[in-house]
């Protein structure tokens, strides 16, 4: 099954950080490879976080049209604050986050001297080059899969992303960075609409990330949605 374009563009930084730090590894004294150890975790979490931010990033697109809906951070906060679930949701998000941050860290403190021990026949100093090259791509790698799959399973199947201002137009939606264009790619984005806690929601599939727009009037949004937006 070929690799999709977010899961390509969430790989290639990875890849390119463990060729780096194992190139760095290989040349510089055996009395400072733990310094790299250190910073390879540090670039890890950055990039880790940085990558589905990078992926919803979209190209400057001018949203037109008759404007249909336009709320201010005021407007928005009143009605969030009559959705009186949404806390619950968010408290799960906040903890996870948390963990999100420091777990790389300690299975680094946890597993890197073992795995060290293990490949420490390949990373030896008397070794050629190559194989000490390879020696060090093998330990990020399985620093990198470890923390990988620890933190997939620690991170929320949904970021919610409650969006604090917008304009609502015929030809799209836009809310400070994030537009959306109608009709909606429903290939990459989830529309649901939640009638009784008054908000709409654009679930970005590449990304995990849930746009949520809390609107006065969900049924003429659903409306809206249905008509431009391509929504059944």
């Amino acid at each position: 099954m070929p690799l999709s374009k977010s899961s390509l563009y969430t790989l290639a930084p990875m890849v390119i950080t463990i060729i780096v730090f194992s190139l760095i590894s290989t040349f510089i004294p055996p009395n400072y490879i733990y310094i790299a150890n250190i910073v390879y975790v540090i670039v890890f979490m950055f990039v880790m976080m940085a990558i589905p931010r990078l992926l919803a990033k979209r190209k400057s697109i001018e949203i037109k049209g008759t404007l249909i809906l336009k709320a201010s951070p005021r407007e928005v906060m009143n009605l969030m604050l009559k959705d009186v679930e949404l806390e619950k949701e968010l408290k799960p998000q906040f903890t996870a986050m948390i963990l999100m941050t420091f777990i790389p860290l300690i299975l680094w403190f946890l597993l890197a001297g073992f795995i060290n021990n293990i490949l420490s026949p390949i990373m030896s100093a008397s070794n050629g080059f190559t194989q000490r090259f390879i020696g060090y791509v093998a330990f990020y790698s399985i620093l990198f899969g470890i923390i990988r799959i620890v933190t997939y399973f620690i991170t929320p199947k949904k970021m919610i992303m409650p969006i604090n201002s917008y304009e609502i137009r015929s030809d799209g939606i836009k809310a400070g960075g994030f537009a959306l264009t109608f009709p909606i790619d429903l290939s990459r984005y989830k529309i649901f609409i939640d009638t009784r806690r008054g908000f709409f929601e654009i679930f970005d599939k590449s990304t995990r990330y849930a746009y949520r727009f809390y609107v006065p009037d969900v049924t003429k949004i659903k409306n809206v949605l249905e008509k431009y937006g391509g929504v059944k």
